[in-house]
């Protein structure tokens, strides 16, 4: 009976252990291999925590002893599975992460030495680094000795003089004045304090200049901490007739030869980042060195009208006008810009008769209206004698200082009415008809059409339509006379042509009723102006379609 009794709790505990290992058993397969086969290796470990042996069956259960060993072997290694896959994954992460920071730090190590012990290919003992911040300095000369900035204020030295305040042909343009040097007399402008450090950066210097001697050296711009020192001493002057510069041990000269008594734009361009030298005349890239060593001089006053060279003093003679210093490499369109914009009058809002170029000539503006432009604001004319715009101050173009100089000019027009109608004139007085010339009108036979026509007619354009934005401009040089772009495309030159001078400076006027003489074309200009430029040099077709297309 006792037998009985165990036998059938023996049989009901069987069954239910049977059906626990089968259904463990649904496991995927090669993971039930997997761990049966290292169970089968006797791996000693495993077998320490494996489960206790089932206990002895009852003959009448002889029948399920084979089962229930196979089953109890699967239970025993099922059992083992988890502590098996545990001790294995994390045995794999903890050994592939310790080798994963060994390598790291292998290569850290390796790449920090490397930087350390390996040799620089360049072999100077001295480390600079150009500064980011750029400091500018200009002097106008306009009767003052003051920096336009308010920190490199200067001195005059032997009395140079500015030239006079009512001159009505000095200096290059007709606002302000210049200072004048006089060689004989060792005369100079200084910059002692704060020092401008111009050393292992780049640097743009600009200047007009008019010299009324060019043989031996004549100092321009100087600053010198050792003057027989190599990269020490800076001087910029005329040798001979052309323009140069030197840090000492690193010059260039320009190719252009200079003449006596002219005005000329020049500047000087250090680049620290390609190491070259640029010199410019009016302009115009003149000559260029590379692989130039950077200026090093750490003290030293800045001297306008005179320079050191080794140990003389060379002197200016002549004028020196708008002096602009800055430590920045200027680009080419800037240079350009610089020497060659006499001045752009945008109309914009809020100051239009401002000009925004880099001469300040500003204008007056005489009962207009602000109306919308073809870019932002425009001023329109009312066809009135009091209604009007003008300009003075221009040194070469028509009824000016002087004559056979290039310039050009270029606007966006709008009329209102087409007949006969002086745009753009040029005159040296204002009142005066006796010397003026309509340089930009319409002409027109019944009023109700008109043409386009420059320099007094000499040039017939293309028709203009009423209340329609076009673009004029119109370019000059002794050689191809005037030339005349609508919408930018050329239309015309006349030729070879000159124009009058009268030794002063010009005014242009747009809308002002003079009469120029036996001109049919003298009603007052009625419509909008717009962007206003005018120029110094013979614009190019490229120049002309990019002003055509803002």
């Amino acid at each position: 009976l006792f037998e009985r009794r165990i036998s059938k709790s023996a049989i009901s505990q069987l069954e239910v252990r049977q059906k626990k290992y089968i259904s463990s058993l649904e496991t995927p397969k090669n993971v039930r291999l997997h761990y049966i086969e290292e169970t089968n290796n006797n791996n000693q470990h495993h077998s320490k925590i494996s489960s206790p042996p089932s206990p002895p069956l009852s003959p009448h259960l002889q029948k399920y002893k084979t089962s229930t060993q196979e089953s109890t072997i699967t239970t025993d290694n099922i059992n083992q599975i988890p502590t098996i896959s545990k001790w294995t994954t994390r045995k794999k992460v903890l050994v592939g992460i310790s080798a994963s920071l060994v390598i790291a730090t292998l290569i850290t190590v390796a790449t920090v030495l490397g930087v350390l012990l390996t040799k620089p290919k360049e072999t100077t003992t001295t480390t600079t680094t150009a500064s980011t911040v750029n400091v500018s300095a200009y002097w106008s000369f306009d009767n003052t000795t003051d920096d336009s900035y308010g920190v490199y204020n200067g001195l005059l030295i032997n009395n140079p003089l500015f030239t006079t305040a009512t001159a009505t042909n000095l200096p290059y343009v007709g606002n302000g004045q210049a200072l004048t040097f006089n060689s004989g007399s060792s005369q100079s402008f200084a910059v002692s304090s704060p020092f401008f450090n111009l050393s292992y950066t780049s640097f743009t210097i600009e200047a007009w200049i008019y010299s009324t001697s060019l043989t031996g050296n004549r100092g321009i711009f100087g600053q010198c901490q050792c003057s027989i020192c190599a990269y020490q001493c800076l001087y910029f002057i005329i040798r001979n007739y052309r323009l140069y510069i030197d840090f000492t041990s690193t010059y260039l000269s320009s190719s252009t030869s200079l003449s006596a008594s002219n005005w000329y734009h020049i500047a000087f361009v250090y680049n620290y980042a390609t190491r070259q030298q640029i010199l410019y005349v009016n302009g115009i890239q003149d000559a260029i060195k590379s692989n130039a060593q950077a200026y090093q001089g750490q003290n030293g006053s800045i001297h306008i009208g005179s320079t050191q060279v080794y140990s003389t003093m060379n002197f200016f003679q002549g004028y020196i006008d708008n002096v602009a210093l800055t430590t920045r490499a200027k680009s080419a369109v800037e240079i350009l810009r610089d020497a060659s914009l006499m001045a752009y009058y945008s109309f914009d809002l809020p100051n239009q008769n401002t000009d925004n170029g880099p001469n300040g000539l500003d204008g007056t503006l005489n009962n207009i209206v602000t109306a919308t432009g073809y870019v932002n604001e425009a001023v329109r004319f009312l066809g009135s004698s009091s209604s009007y715009f003008r300009a003075y101050g221009f040194y070469q173009l028509p009824y000016g200082v002087t004559n056979g100089k290039p310039f050009s000019i270029a606007m966006w027009i709008n009329p209102s009415s087409v007949n006969n109608i002086a745009i753009i004139q040029m005159f040296w007085s204002l009142g005066s008809s006796s010397n003026c010339e309509i340089l930009v009108g319409i002409s027109s036979s019944n009023g109700l059409t008109g043409q386009l026509f420059v320099h007094n007619t000499a040039l017939t354009g293309s028709f203009v339509t009423q209340n329609t934005w076009t673009h004029v401009s119109l370019t000059y040089s002794s050689g191809n006379g005037y030339t005349l772009y609508i919408n930018g495309v050329l239309f015309g030159s006349t030729g070879t042509a000159s124009y009058s001078l009268t030794g002063l400076f010009a005014n242009l006027c747009i809308g002002y009723p003079l009469n120029c003489g036996s001109s049919s074309v003298n009603g007052y200009y009625q419509g909008y102006i717009d962007e206003l430029y005018i120029y110094n040099r013979e614009l190019s077709q490229t120049d002309v379609t990019s002003l055509a297309n803002p």
